[in-house]
This record gives structure tokens, sequence and C-alpha cells, in this order.
């Protein structure tokens, strides 16, 4: 199984950090107890209010999985008022260089 690598990126309105940044927060515990989840961690930009989730699935499956379990599915329904613009989820692969890229 090929292991699937995403970054998502959340922009906050203006006042409204906080409250993205502990809802973001409180996705940690949950979603990596969720069997397949290899990585889940939360970043926070030096661009005021722009917060990134990088995570590392064990397959298509496993995050296929965590797209219907309840705690993505509440961030789903309340993360909205926070933002300025849609949440952006990418399914990213790295970019090899010399010899390994061969």
């Amino acid at each position: 199984m090929a292991k699937v690598h995403v970054i998502a990126r959340f922009a906050a309105h203006e006042g409204n950090e906080n409250q993205l940044r502990s809802l973001l927060q409180g996705m940690l515990m949950p979603t990596r107890a969720e069997s397949g989840c290899e990585l889940y961690e939360l970043y926070e930009s030096d661009s005021r209010g722009r917060f990134y989730l990088c995570e590392t699935w064990e397959s298509q499956a496993a995050l296929d999985r965590h797209k219907e379990a309840p705690p993505f599915k509440h961030l789903q329904k309340t993360v909205g008022e926070f933002l300025k613009e849609p949440f952006e989820v990418n399914i990213v692969r790295m970019v090899l260089t010399g010899a390994a890229a061969a």
C-alpha cells in the first residue's frame, strides 16, 4: 500500500485566529488515534491567521476513513465560520532529485 501525504491549509478571518487554532488543535489527539494515521501535525505560519495540517496516512483507505470519522465531520461543519476562504486539502508527493529521481 502506498502512503498518502496531505497538506491542508486554513486562513482565518481577522479576529478569528484563536478560535481556528483551538478548533484545529482539537483535531490532533483524536485523529492521531485513528487507525492508519502515521503523522498529524499542526503548524502556524508567520503570516497571521494561516495554519497548516501535515498528515501522513498508511493508505488511501485510511485517509478515506478519516474523512468519515466524527472529528473530521465536526471540523467540516464548524470551521467555515472562522475562515476567510475555503480550506484547501492537497495530496502531495515528494519530488526526488539526483539518483533517487532516476
